[in-house]
């Protein structure tokens, strides 16, 4: 840990107000540098990590105890660094017509993400209190109204996103995503294989005898129907 002192002044004037010495790479009455921010950016928006993941992995990490309001402090400091409107034109110069939507569960927060995967880079993202549709019809609304018009519209299964993308962009094919499908298929199967499993480890639980079976015994193994044909 690197321990700083920073000089603290009172204005002469009748004001009285005092003034702090401020030191590049962290933000007036911050606990943590901006490197510390940056990494918060960066899980957030590169890794995908919730906002739990992300407080257990820095404190693994870097033995930091991070809380909720700091996180979010980060996300707003994020948006005061970036240049709006010249990022904005930069995007639409750049975007290549398709555009993937998701959002990010931050606690009592959620991150509305949209970006062009075949660009791989930030269209907009946004911080709202509720995951619902009005929420998701203003964020991408404001897109629209911003001038961009995907020809293709990325999603996972929600059903947030059916009605507002017919209503935006009517003219858009709206494509599920192929790792979102993978693992809703994934969970299904395993869902139908889990009373199995279960009753296949309810059989080999069972205490066996030494030695080999009597007549008695492999009759009623074979009404239980304990073969490996049939565990197959």
């Amino acid at each position: 840990m690197v321990e700083l002192t920073t000089g603290e002044y009172r204005a002469r004037s009748s004001c009285c107000k005092t003034f702090r010495s401020q030191i590049d790479g962290i933000e007036p009455r911050a606990e943590y540098t901006n490197r510390v921010r940056e990494a918060v950016i960066d899980r957030l928006l590169d890794d995908g990590m919730s906002l739990h993941r992300l407080q257990l992995a820095l404190q693994r990490d870097f033995h930091l105890d991070l809380t909720d309001g700091f996180l979010y402090d980060c996300l707003d400091w994020k948006v005061r660094q970036t240049n709006m409107p010249d990022n904005r034109q930069w995007t639409l110069k750049q975007f290549s017509g398709t555009l993937c939507i998701d959002e990010l569960h931050l606690g009592h927060r959620t991150l509305l993400l949209a970006t062009d995967p075949l660009g791989d880079f930030p269209v907009a993202f946004a911080v709202v209190s509720a995951n619902d549709q009005d929420h998701m019809r203003r964020f991408l609304g404001n897109l629209r109204n911003h001038g961009f018009m995907p020809q293709v519209v990325v999603t996972h299964g929600s059903n947030l996103y059916p009605a507002v993308l017919a209503e935006l962009w009517p003219e858009a094919r709206h494509q599920l995503c192929v790792f979102h499908v993978l693992k809703d298929i994934n969970g299904r199967v395993f869902d139908s294989l889990r009373p199995t499993l279960k009753k296949l480890g309810r059989q080999r639980g069972r205490k066996r005898r030494h030695g080999r079976p009597s007549k008695t015994q492999r009759r009623a193994q074979a009404r239980r129907g304990q073969t490996k044909k049939t565990e197959a």
